[in-house]
């Protein structure tokens, strides 16, 4: 059923490139406000207490819709609730989508144009201004394949469904928080999010390292691999600059080294698509 379910989600995300605009997560941010409204001058709400309750309870929503249901209509309903979850956790666009608008404007020679749609689609951290920026172009490309397809995947392989909708929404939520300055819970999404990427992350690098220049790669991060502290952004982007065979430093291909990124990424979700059909047995559903 794992594999089913990623193939299909996966050929809807790439092939067909349909339903971003179903992918807002509205919900979640009314979600956010009720509760705030409701417990927002309790102090438990401004720790991981509140944390718990705006992550959680869409989780446990799903968890309970699908528990009503038992024999063989559970799997029938698990399968399509899967199918729809993984679905909406993905993206929120695929990475050649939203990249379009950068490549053109670089082709054109409006770098000041290509920054700002770069930082546009930087969801995790602010692009450098003023460093080069066909590197940071490929640095988001690497972190934000991370971010869109493979944290996620690799919950929905171990987890179900579960798993990818705690991911989204951890990543959501630290973009909303930052976005409307939550200083209570901003420190606290952080040391989640490097909870919930360090295992992604590194399984990550491992794949980029196969589909790109492992030696190179490896000789070059093979500290960070064990290192609990390593920031998985920091790791994920320079394991994909390395196993592109790039120097660090600026880049001399120009935007052939973002697409030469966008390539490495596609074939990776290959690999992952692969990995699911051989850890299916082990998945938690």
């Amino acid at each position: 059923m794992t594999l089913l379910t990623v193939l299909l989600v996966v050929a809807l995300e790439y092939h067909f490139q349909w339903g971003a605009e179903y992918r807002s997560f509205g919900w979640f941010s009314s979600l956010q406000e009720k509760l705030d409204d409701m417990f927002g001058e309790h102090s438990f709400f401004e720790g991981w207490g509140g944390i718990g309750l705006i992550l959680l309870i869409p989780v446990l929503i799903v968890g309970l819709f699908v528990g009503i249901f038992d024999g063989g209509f559970y799997y029938l309903i698990l399968f399509i609730v899967s199918c729809v979850v993984l679905f909406l956790c993905l993206g929120p666009r695929p990475l050649e989508v939203s990249f379009r608008s950068y490549f053109e404007a670089m082709e054109r020679g409006d770098e000041q144009a290509a920054y700002l749609l770069l930082n546009q689609e930087s969801q995790a951290e602010d692009v450098p201004e003023g460093d080069e920026i066909v590197r940071n172009a490929t640095r988001v490309i690497l972190v934000e394949s991370q971010a869109r397809y493979f944290g996620v995947l690799f919950w929905f392989i171990f987890l179900g469904p579960f798993g990818a909708l705690f991911y989204r929404l951890a990543h959501q939520y630290y973009c909303d928080c930052k976005k409307h300055n939550k200083e209570e819970h901003l420190p606290l999404m952080s040391q989640l999010l490097h909870v919930v990427d360090w295992l992604p992350a590194r399984l990550t690098c491992f794949l980029f390292l196969l589909t790109g220049d492992f030696v190179n790669g490896f000789y070059r991060v093979k500290d960070y691999f064990a290192d609990l502290s390593a920031n998985s952004q920091h790791i994920i982007s320079e394991t994909g600059v390395a196993a592109l065979g790039l120097e660090m430093g600026v880049s001399d291909q120009g935007i052939k080294e973002n697409r030469n990124a966008m390539a490495m990424v596609e074939r990776t979700l290959i690999i992952y698509v692969v990995v699911a059909a051989a850890l299916t047995p082990l998945a938690f559903w």
